[in-house]
């Protein structure tokens, strides 16, 4: 029977590693399906032609091309037009297969290992200049997705479940710190933190403000460590009032 979720609950998303595993399988079944019926020699052929088109779309956007067209992209894979369009019957469909593999292989590179042995602020640092890094090397890929995102209903749903991911692991990096935070104060800070750590902040500070990454780590550090301070000592002043005593309440 389902849980019935309260009033301030953040949404129960799975993490970016548990989402992108999904994604990318449901991508390689929906590709075996369409490949049904053909013999074992054929599907080698048309699976190898399909990883080629899908890697020369994401060399493209990694080499700074945010929305490849087909004849980029049939001339990264040394392949012909009409190859092109038989493998998938548009550019949004090939981007769709791409854009969760991207993903999914980045997260491979970015695990999230919190150490609860370290202090909250510790936890939230080591969070940020991992993200920072994972930002780092998604970012022609994340330009790729702004550009399409209000057009395709696809890749907003992917962009939708990366930011919740990203929100799962920010609350998995603070852990216990979370405990005596009510569900609509923890649901302000985490909402807060990523504000903080999303890759907007991330392309403003590089982008526009044409920061190197470790000062533009060093800003987004000292405003995530500054927000979970403001929000862990406000729930302290708030239950020192309430005490009466004028001790300090741990």
């Amino acid at each position: 029977m389902a849980t019935r979720r309260k009033r301030g609950d953040l949404p129960q998303t799975p993490s970016r590693t548990q989402w992108w595993e999904a994604a990318h399988a449901q991508t390689t079944r929906a590709a075996g399906k369409r490949l049904d019926g053909r013999t074992e020699k054929g599907l080698r052929i048309q699976e190898r032609f399909r990883e080629r088109i899908i890697k020369a779309y994401i060399d493209l956007i990694r080499r700074g091309n945010p929305n490849p067209t087909a004849l980029q992209t049939a001339r990264r894979a040394r392949l012909s037009l009409r190859v092109i369009f038989k493998r998938f019957d548009g550019m949004p469909r090939l981007r769709r297969a791409a854009l969760p593999r991207i993903y999914f292989d980045l997260q491979k590179d970015f695990p999230q290992n919190p150490n609860y042995s370290l202090p909250a602020e510790n936890r939230i640092a080591a969070f940020v200049r991992q993200q920072m890094r994972l930002l780092e090397k998604a970012a022609p890929f994340r330009r790729a997705a702004d550009l399409t995102e209000a057009s395709d209903p696809i890749v907003a749903g992917l962009m939708k479940q990366v930011r919740a991911g990203t929100v799962k692991d920010i609350e998995r990096a603070l852990g216990p710190a979370l405990d005596p935070l009510s569900r609509g104060q923890r649901r302000e800070l985490l909402l807060a933190l990523h504000t903080v750590c999303a890759w907007p902040s991330w392309q403003t500070l590089r982008t526009i403000h044409d920061l190197s990454h470790e000062n533009a780590r060093k800003i987004m550090t000292r405003a995530a460590v500054a927000v979970l301070h403001d929000s862990l000592e406000g729930i302290g002043l708030r239950q020192l009032k309430r005490s009466g005593n004028g001790r300090k309440i741990k």
